[in-house]
């Protein structure tokens, strides 16, 4: 959290006086990974956020990216994939020993997970005018991935009690421990922009992420994928 803190305060004071202010972007997201990681069958995120870009030589500029993804995540054998303590220790076994003992008990356990991910990230960018208010924006550039997966047990219990022809029913999340990291990676991508009016552009973007190989560092070991694929529409003020 400290380090990411100190990403948003680095970009703040950048922009307050030492580079030239070209354009401020906001803009929402999909993002889908090609190759996904850790048995994970499913996984897809909606998000946004925003861009600063400084002039530094005609038409290319350094640009400064942060936002935020909220992931949902399908994964088989998710329980034991995330080799949660008190459930493989403890927790398993009471339920396993309730149900057996109790032919009126059932349950329904399903694993529900969800990652929070807020992608920092420098990029370096060209842009060229295709025609009338059209322009091309091809973009590289490298950043940090902060990221914090949850996991909880939505368990629904049911009994039966025969004697009174009544079914007993409710039910509960049982939280799991958090696992996050920040690994690196790489990105390219384009834009594309349309000057709608002056001043004022309006832009897609395809992007491309590619996440560095770090086992055992920076929580790679738990990121559920090796890549995303990023579609973007924005508005961008210019200065």
């Amino acid at each position: 959290m400290k380090q990411r803190f100190s990403a948003i305060i680095f970009l703040l004071l950048i922009s307050t006086g030492y580079a030239q202010v070209k354009s401020i972007s906001f803009f929402a997201d999909y993002s889908l990974p090609l190759s996904k990681r850790l048995a994970v069958t499913k996984i897809d995120a909606v998000g946004g956020g925003v861009e600063l870009r400084f002039k530094v030589y005609e038409n290319y500029s350094i640009g400064f990216n942060g936002g935020y993804n909220l992931y949902s995540i399908q994964q088989d054998s998710a329980l034991k994939q995330w080799n949660w303590e008190f459930w493989e220790i403890r927790y398993r076994g009471i339920v396993n020993d309730a149900l057996s003992k109790n032919p009126n008990l059932s349950a329904t356990l399903s694993p529900i997970q969800k990652m929070d991910l807020y992608p920092f990230y420098l990029t370096i960018n060209g842009e060229f005018e295709l025609f009338g208010n059209l322009s091309i924006k091809p973009h590289a550039g490298a950043g940090v991935l902060f990221y914090t997966r949850r996991m909880y047990l939505l368990e629904e219990w049911q009994k039966k009690f025969d004697q009174y022809n009544y079914e007993f029913s409710y039910s509960y999340r049982n939280y799991a421990e958090d696992k996050s990291g920040n690994p690196f990676s790489f990105m390219g991508g384009i834009d594309l922009g349309y000057e709608f009016t002056e001043g004022f552009i309006l832009d897609t973007a395809v992007k491309y992420f590619y996440i560095l190989e770090t086992e055992g560092k920076y929580g790679y070991h738990h990121f559920p994928m090796k890549d995303v694929f990023n579609i973007k529409l924005g508005l961008t003020f210019l200065y």
